[in-house]
């Protein structure tokens, strides 16, 4: 799956900040006399090189402050897993089927899905902070419209809004992560991390609200959250990525990399990344489906052991972040894919409830492993830049709309067990894959100081 990546030439990435800094071009070299404005005379007489002050600028993106872009991006995925133990309550309250319930997440995703593409060319012409104000004025409008909501419709569309914000604040988020972190795994860690603390939060106060306030309260939780994501974005300023000694910089001197091999590994890599978040149906809807229809689990229970799941996905983020330092994230992603499918599997043999959970727990581990692993292929293949965002965040949520109706259509043909089934054989065999086409040796090396 991977096959490609191990041909990506990083050392012509490697010899790009060499040039930049070192080495003066051929235009520099023939003197003032060119006229092209690359030799400047100082206000002393002193010959001054423009170009590498240009091409530090170049290097040196806008960024939102560290503390900020993680603080957002908690708050953010916080609106996104708030709603889960909210869902049988709305159900009840607007008389909503089955399939009616399971669409207020379903258009959630597609409402993500559809602003991934525009939020990246947006974010490359305003920068991660004027993306992150619009992300949090159309989150803030469209979770005051589902507290407002009267009927299925109205609400329908406001989850739709909701998630279109959340794309354009988690598009800025990762971008500023990206351009301050930008070592093997380091951007996807720190952005898991970030996220998985959100998400715990909105697991926990979604059911909480919804039980003492009711679930549109929920809604003006997200409002309130959405609120001050924007005061804290206008507030702050924006600040530059400074070089680190793994950037990866692409300059107009460099040469850059062949594109059929770069071509063949970005698709790859997204491939994979369609995969792992296919594979997220699992916990989104499977799991759900499968312990109430063979233990008979009720929603508490249910509510319990997807908090769990999710701690153990957030507290791994941080070893599988080092570990695709250590080992390369191609590596890593064939470990990550082999160990979901054995949790995968191994939870159809569980005899009772309380056994779901040491499967799980793999399935967590081996989850993050993979995400960690193919967002950091995409994103340093696809150049770092907001194509590359957008492309992560586009495929993560093709395969969050497509994986949760794909489970629920097999669940109704073959039974509850059957997802885990085909999941188990998929995820086996990318990581099968993925290790013999590469995944021993290919990885994209960081850049020396």
């Amino acid at each position: 799956m991977v096959a490609a990546v191990g041909k990506v030439d990083s050392s012509r990435l490697v010899m790009t900040s060499m040039l930049v800094e070192n080495e003066p071009s051929q235009r520099e070299r023939s003197g003032p006399g060119t006229g092209d404005g690359r030799i400047a005379s100082g206000a002393a007489g002193d010959v001054v090189d423009t170009t590498t002050e240009r091409s530090t600028k170049r290097r040196r993106a806008p960024m939102l402050p560290m503390p900020l872009t993680l603080a957002v991006l908690g708050l953010t995925y916080w609106c996104v897993d708030i709603a889960s133990p909210a869902l049988p309550v709305i159900q009840s309250d607007l008389g909503l089927s089955g399939a009616g319930t399971g669409l207020l997440m379903s258009i959630f995703f597609f409402g993500r899905l559809l602003t991934n593409v525009p939020a990246a060319w947006l974010i490359d012409r305003i920068g991660p902070r004027g993306c992150a104000l619009i992300g949090a004025i159309v989150l803030g409008l469209g979770s005051a419209g589902a507290a407002l909501a009267p009927a299925e419709l109205p609400l329908l569309v406001a989850r739709g809004l909701q998630g279109g914000g959340v794309a354009l604040l988690a598009t800025a988020g990762l971008l500023s992560v990206l351009r301050a972190r930008s070592g093997h795994g380091a951007a996807m860690t720190a952005f898991n991390v970030a996220a998985g603390v959100g998400g715990s939060f909105g697991l926990f106060t979604g059911g909480l609200v919804t039980t003492e306030l009711g679930w549109r309260s929920v809604f003006w939780l997200c409002a309130g959250l959405a609120l001050v994501m924007l005061l804290g974005t206008l507030l702050a300023r924006t600040t530059r990525a400074g070089r680190r000694p793994d950037d990866l910089v692409l300059t107009d001197e460099a040469e850059p990399p062949e594109p059929p091999a770069m071509s063949r590994g970005l698709f790859a890599a997204l491939a994979a990344n369609l995969l792992v978040y296919g594979n997220y149906g699992i916990w989104v809807v499977a799991l759900a489906l499968f312990a109430a229809g063979r233990f008979g689990a009720g929603p508490a229970e249910l509510g319990t052991l997807l908090l769990v799941v999710n701690l153990i996905h957030l507290l791994a983020a941080l070893p599988v972040g080092r570990a695709i330092r250590r080992l390369g994230a191609a590596p890593a992603l064939a470990v990550g894919f082999a160990v979901a499918a054995a949790g995968i599997g191994a939870a159809l043999l569980t005899p009772s409830f309380g056994w779901l959970f040491p499967p799980m727990a793999l399935y967590a581990v081996g989850q993050i492993t993979s995400n960690s692993a193919a967002g950091d292929l995409v994103l340093r293949l696809g150049g770092g830049a907001g194509r590359a965002v957008g492309l992560l965040r586009f495929t993560s949520d093709v395969g969050l709309v497509v994986g949760p109706l794909l489970i629920g259509l097999l669940a109704d043909l073959a039974g509850v067990g059957a997802p885990f089934l085909v999941l188990c054989g998929l995820t086996a065999t990318g990581a099968i894959a993925t290790w013999l086409l590469g995944g021993r040796s290919a990885r994209v090396r960081p850049a020396m100081p």
